[in-house]
């Protein structure tokens, strides 16, 4: 027995035993990886189709979500090409890339809806401002420095800064 633990043919045995091992678990791991990457692309376009008829529901967007949050296909393409007919392949992409268009034109509108109501009330401030030396000054020399002074600055930044500021959709 101990002859045969030594010898070259033991050796060359458990070689080849440890090669079909590792062959084996590479093979696995990449089996694992394709399946996880065929969830997330799953998940991903039900979240894209959940949010398309959210949309079509309630007939407003959110800007705070993304069509495609992550790009798995892009990522992971590779894993599926073998696997899918040439259309699949397309009809994917063309979702994914549909997506991240829509995410950047829905993200210049947002920016450009910002910056309008920004400027509007940069304007209704630099009014408010302009007109708030006025009447504290006028008031502090006519009272005397009493409190109806202070009652004029809280109703000028109730003007100032609205409680709920709504963006209408630019559509």
């Amino acid at each position: 027995m101990i002859n045969f633990l030594n010898s070259g043919f033991f050796t060359a045995l458990t070689t080849i035993l440890t090669a079909f091992v590792a062959i084996f678990l590479y093979y696995w791991e990449q089996r694992k990886k394709k399946r996880d990457a065929a969830k997330i692309i799953i998940q991903e376009i039900r979240r894209a189709e959940d949010l398309i008829s959210e949309y079509k529901e309630h007939g407003g967007y959110k800007f705070t979500k993304k069509i495609i949050a992550t790009n798995s296909w892009a990522k992971n393409i590779h894993y599926f090409v073998g696997n899918l007919a040439q259309d699949e392949v397309d009809k994917i992409s063309t979702l994914y890339s549909t997506g991240e268009y829509l995410d950047t034109i829905i993200a210049k509108v947002s920016d450009h809806t910002f910056d309008e109501q920004v400027k509007s009330y940069e304007s209704e401030v630099k009014q408010i401002v302009a007109g708030l030396q006025n009447p504290i000054t006028s008031q502090q020399s006519t009272s005397g420095g009493d409190q109806s002074g202070a009652q004029v600055i809280p109703k000028i930044i109730q003007r100032a800064i609205p409680v709920k500021i709504q963006i209408p959709p630019p559509w």
